[in-house]
């Protein structure tokens, strides 16, 4: 018998245009193909054609819903109408469901993209000391938690002293539109669009630059990476960086001749087919970079920090990805100039290992 999920989801994330969001999206799509599973999310989130479950836009657009006596009725109701098997909380804020789990006779997993508590510690929000008192409930009363890296596992075991059978790996995952298939004159139109030289190797980041790791990431690169390939003689090369941004940082990072930011682009597809090498000297953040999956799904080889590239599978080292120690840009360049000589290719385990599809089949069964 099919499982009967409900899924809370309380923020938006349709349409899905960023790898957070795209990640849920996803997550529940492939989801909804295997069980019956029904979204009840923000009132942000738009209804799609081809939507695999059902989907109920009503929560409010705020974080007070975590502790709206309205919210939670809602919430409660429709447990108690469609006789849910399994409840899935996006991150940890609606934890309190767990004090009604037994009552109400349905298992709770809890879908952690990374220890919450830690991100905004470090981005310094006042109420990450609320967070982690959540998160500690969440972990403590959940069935199964569904955790992105072998990373955050240990530190959810070691910071909350979480039991370990009840932590599952669900890594990132790639959905079939994803596998290789490059399109017809990207190459050309890109480089047509920026006024690139043929010779010209173009080397790629992308990412919600609203995102403090990587707007660090950012400046890495124009700081710390750019120095480093302006040393290489005779390399021609542009530096994209695609993701929002203001007119006016855009314009200060295209007062570099070697720098090209897009703002946001509709199609980042584009831009993975026309690029030599994706960079990813992310230095901070928690969780798993989607960016490395979209990157290596589509084709690209990267150079990447050894903190960026967590969650990658090991035999996609020394590859398709090179890595360089922490803060070591010298080596950094380096790989991503060895990488932009020779163009490798994607292993078909990747695909086979990281499809949604596989990887749903897979935790489902554990899912009791």
């Amino acid at each position: 018998m099919k499982q009967k999920i409900l899924s809370v989801v309380w923020y938006k994330v349709l349409p899905a245009h960023f790898g957070g969001q795209q990640g849920i999206a996803i997550f529940n799509q492939y989801l909804g193909k295997l069980t019956d599973l029904t979204c009840v999310c923000s009132c942000n989130n738009e209804k799609e054609a081809g939507l695999s479950y059902n989907l109920i836009p009503e929560l409010p657009v705020s974080k007070s819903q975590f502790i709206n006596p309205l919210v939670r009725n809602k919430i409660i109701n429709l447990i108690k109408e469609n006789k849910y098997t399994h409840i899935i909380i996006e991150h940890p804020y609606h934890a309190w469901l767990a004090d009604y789990k037994n009552k109400l006779n349905f298992k709770l997993i809890v879908h952690a993209h990374n220890i919450e508590y830690l991100r905004m510690k470090e981005r310094r929000k006042w109420w990450w000391r609320w967070v982690k008192h959540t998160e500690q409930k969440a972990f403590s009363k959940a069935d199964h938690i569904l955790f992105k890296t072998e990373k955050d596992i240990k530190l959810a075991v070691s910071l909350f002293n979480t039991d370990s059978t009840r932590c599952l790996l669900l890594p990132y995952g790639i959905a079939e539109k994803s596998w290789y298939s490059p399109i017809p004159g990207a190459r050309e139109m890109i480089r047509l669009n920026h006024n690139l030289l043929p010779e010209e190797k173009i080397f790629l980041f992308a990412g919600t630059l609203d995102y403090e790791p990587n707007k660090e990431a950012v400046d890495n690169i124009i700081h710390n990476v750019l120095p480093e390939l302006l040393k290489k003689d005779g390399l021609n090369f542009k530096i994209i960086i695609c993701g929002k941004l203001s007119k006016k940082d855009i314009q200060l990072l295209n007062r570099h001749p070697n720098i090209i930011a897009t703002g946001f682009v509709s199609s980042i597809e584009e831009y993975f087919y026309a690029t030599d090498v994706f960079l990813n000297p992310v230095l901070s953040g928690s969780g798993v970079q989607t960016k490395n999956f979209e990157a290596v799904a589509n084709g690209l080889s990267i150079a990447a920090t050894s903190f960026a590239a967590e969650g990658l599978p090991d035999y996609l080292t020394d590859t398709k990805v090179l890595i360089s120690p922490n803060n070591n840009w010298k080596t950094f360049a380096e790989n991503a100039i060895t990488l932009s000589q020779k163009k490798q290719k994607t292993p078909d385990q990747f695909y086979s290992d990281f499809y949604w599809g596989n990887l749903i089949t897979k935790i489902l069964t554990k899912l009791t």
